[in-house]
């Protein structure tokens, strides 16, 4: 099996080198893997420092792949998206907030399907978060459903996918900003997946979120909108997911 680990890269130079050597690391397992870090809009050197890296740290096991979007968590993902060749494909920041704990426990799965979300929603997951942050964690879950229907606790932690599914997602998606991360669900589903939700650890010292209230859940509601009208006036493409497809 290959794996990609598709990394957003925005202005975190200080912690990308320890970062993505462990990915490599982790990654020496499944020969054949890869490493793409796609930075965006960043001003303190991120993509220098990623470019070195991949010429540092590529081997024959594991390629480390470097490309630049417009500033936007979108616009990184989707290149990552487009960029990947793995089996499965990992779907984070390069700050890896849970560590290795959601590929753990896909690992550990019997039969993964081919949409798997690293979830804070999780009974079993650890967090180290305030209660501000699991509010409002709260009050965007209840807008997921109401706007869009989706059942997932938590869009926004990791998005672990069939490398087949997510070229059948990213043609589909729009989203610019952190919003992202529900398109790619919302397309898998509208493709047929179920999506399975896993515990992670998220400790304390993870770096905090940029997402602000005040400024952010207006655009935040305006995009789900927007997004429930594409997802309603669109033709994803193709046939829905088979059943291998599905477990694939």
């Amino acid at each position: 099996m290959r794996i990609t680990y598709t990394l957003a890269v925005h202005d975190q130079a200080r912690q990308m080198e320890a970062n993505v050597s462990r990915v490599v690391e982790r990654l020496r397992s499944f020969p054949g893997s890869e490493v793409i870090l796609v930075e965006n809009g960043s001003t303190d050197g991120s993509l220098e420092l990623a470019r070195r890296l991949s010429t540092r740290l590529s081997s024959e096991d594991v390629e480390v792949r470097v490309d630049s979007v417009p500033k936007g968590l979108g616009n990184a993902h989707r290149r990552g998206l487009q960029m990947a060749r793995g089996d499965l494909v990992v779907v984070i920041g390069v700050d890896l907030p849970f560590s290795f704990t959601d590929l753990d426990e896909w690992l550990a799965l019997d039969d993964p399907p081919s949409l798997v979300l690293g979830s804070k929603s999780h009974p079993r997951s650890q967090l180290g978060v305030s209660a501000g942050r699991r509010a409002m964690s709260l009050g965007f879950r209840t807008a997921r459903h109401l706007i869009l229907g989706l059942a997932a606790g938590d869009t926004q932690g990791s998005i672990l996918i069939s490398g087949p599914l997510a070229h059948r997602v990213e043609p589909q998606l729009r989203c610019t900003d952190y919003l992202v991360t529900t398109e790619i669900v919302a397309w898998a589903v509208r493709l047929g997946a179920r999506p399975l939700e896993i515990p992670v650890v998220y400790p304390r010292t993870a770096a905090r979120s940029t997402v602000r209230p005040l400024r952010d859940t207006g655009r935040m509601l305006r995009g789900m909108l927007a997004l429930r009208h594409r997802l309603r006036q669109s033709d994803p493409g193709g046939a829905p997911l088979t059943a291998s497809e599905e477990t694939r």
